[in-house]
């Protein structure tokens, strides 16, 4: 339950005051380091700055959740209404494929000229197709309306997407989503603005892929098992000649479980991910570090049979769609990776495989509210790749979202822990409303600095991030809000401005670094 604004702020102004007089006793202390709030980088070109490539990352990381649910509650009213004609996958599949040949028949003859040769051949298609639709209701004892409800229910679900389609669904179908999914992440009309920006900012937006398959269960189902896997689409923007990966974060307890599974145990970080038991056989993988078990798993472990009897893992899956898009229709792209939350952490891992092995060129990470996934071998992997300008990581937190600072250890059996440690340029963004603190500051660590990790240690940990309303601060709307809020700070600097201050990051990213 959200505590409202006004007794939430007045609970925390005490705690706020106190950690407001604590960062300004640190200025000295800063100031000895060389380490200012937000560094001065050379002004960003126009669509480079931070805030341009983090906004359209942060509606994508955000339209997922509610996108998605509103397809899985619409599959949940196409299985019920489906249930009343008694009617099997197949014949759903049947009622389907005749309701598409029908309608792309009729946008066809709208496109042809009485003129043309071909126009008899489309008429006679269409006519086909409106016998092939009145066979279907007569097999299943179908009426005109039961029809229009199949084709209203196909048409969301329907892919590739437009973002103007989405956006139209989400305006005339919000009432399928429970008021209390609506409530929890941002409201109806905050969601709509979401994807309304994206239209704005690119009309001819698309979703080419997504999968939600596994998803079957909503909001209301709570706590349903361990029957859910990883839920991701891809967004292709011609405008911008982008091709972004999303993952969506933690909705539902099955979600939650992977986030906490084994209390943050371990594993190697093999690449590539599970292909097929043949290659689990021979495993000459190469290890890349240490990170969360559960989150590996979730990711780059062996799948529920897929409809094309594969068992292969998300990561490979997409690996794949990638490759395809990229030697077709997105030639010359760039490939960003998003999420938030348990996505967020998904999407750093998912980047480190994308750019590990060099398939994109340079791979852009845009992580909102992540925990931790990896160990000091992750984060060393991670280095490598950012001094070969294979990897950029910007990683959003906000004060008091304690999210980002768990798990910071993983026990280890009768050995000494193992500790978890981020990656990237973390930008962690503060409440408008906390006195004597900036807008956002920048934190990195720096290779081989020790003064520096202490600093971040220090600043970042569960105890600094511990509030009232600590739930409401780990949203996408607050997210948001924090973004707009840090705009103007983060429009003066850039993400290659950052990666190319050796005194941020410790390096040159022009050094060649030996296998």
């Amino acid at each position: 339950m959200l505590i409202p604004e006004p007794i939430e702020a007045a609970l925390n102004f005490p705690w706020h005051v106190t950690k407001g007089i604590a960062h300004l006793s640190l200025w000295p202390v800063r100031a000895i380091m060389h380490t200012p709030d937000m560094p001065i980088t050379p002004k960003p070109k126009d669509g480079e700055s931070v805030y341009d490539i983090a906004e359209p990352m942060l509606d994508i990381a955000s339209i997922i959740y509610y996108y998605t649910e509103l397809r899985s509650e619409t599959k949940n009213r196409l299985m019920k209404y489906a249930e009343k004609f008694n009617l099997s996958t197949k014949q759903i599949d049947d009622i389907r494929n005749a309701i598409v040949f029908t309608e792309t028949s009729l946008e066809a003859l709208k496109q042809v000229d009485q003129a043309d040769a071909s126009s008899s051949n489309i008429l006679a298609d269409y006519q086909v197709s409106l016998n092939q639709l009145e066979d279907i209701k007569n097999r299943f004892n179908l009426t005109s309306g039961d029809i229009e409800v199949f084709a209203t229910y196909f048409n969301i679900l329907k892919e590739p997407k437009s973002a103007v389609s989405i956006k139209s669904d989400l305006l005339l179908y919000n009432d399928f989503i429970s008021l209390a999914f609506r409530k929890s992440f941002g409201g109806s009309d905050w969601n709509v603005d979401n994807i309304v920006d994206m239209v704005n900012r690119d009309p001819k937006m698309y979703i080419k892929e997504i999968d939600d398959d596994f998803v079957d269960k909503s909001f209301a189902k709570f706590i349903n098992g361990l029957d859910s896997e990883l839920v991701y689409a891809i967004f292709v923007s011609p405008e911008n000649k982008r091709v972004t990966v999303a993952f969506r974060g933690s909705v539902n307890a099955n979600d939650w479980i992977a986030n906490t599974h084994n209390l943050g145990v371990m594993t190697d970080f093999k690449l590539p991910g599970y292909t097929s038991e043949e290659a689990e056989l021979r495993d000459s993988r190469n290890s890349y570090g240490r990170v969360h078990e559960g989150f590996y798993n979730y990711l780059f472990g062996k799948t529920a049979k897929g409809a094309n009897g594969s068992y292969k893992s998300k990561s490979e899956e997409i690996m794949g769609l990638l490759v395809d898009l990229f030697d077709k229709e997105c030639k010359g792209y760039s490939l960003f990776v998003t999420g938030h939350s348990l996505g967020g952490s998904m999407s750093t891992m998912f980047a480190a495989r994308a750019a590990t092995f060099g398939q994109f060129g340079k791979v852009t990470n845009v992580s909102f509210a992540s925990p931790y996934c990896g160990d000091q071998g992750f984060r060393d992997h991670f280095y490598e790749l950012e001094q070969k300008n294979l990897i950029r990581h910007i990683r959003f937190s906000n004060e008091e979202d304690v999210v980002p600072l768990i798990p910071f250890v993983a026990p280890n059996g009768l050995a000494p822990v193992e500790m978890y440690k981020h990656t990237g340029m973390n930008i962690r963004m503060y409440n408008a409303s906390q006195l004597l603190f900036p807008k956002c500051r920048l934190f990195y660590p720096k290779m081989g600095s020790l003064s520096n990790e202490v600093r971040n240690a220090i600043l970042n940990n569960v105890p600094m991030g511990l509030s009232v309303g600590v739930i409401s601060k780990h949203l996408c709307p607050e997210y948001c809000s924090r973004l707009e809020s840090s705009s103007e700070e983060l429009k003066k600097i850039s993400v290659e401005g950052l990666y190319e201050d050796a005194d941020i990051t410790g390096f040159s990213t022009d050094v060649v670094v030996k296998k």
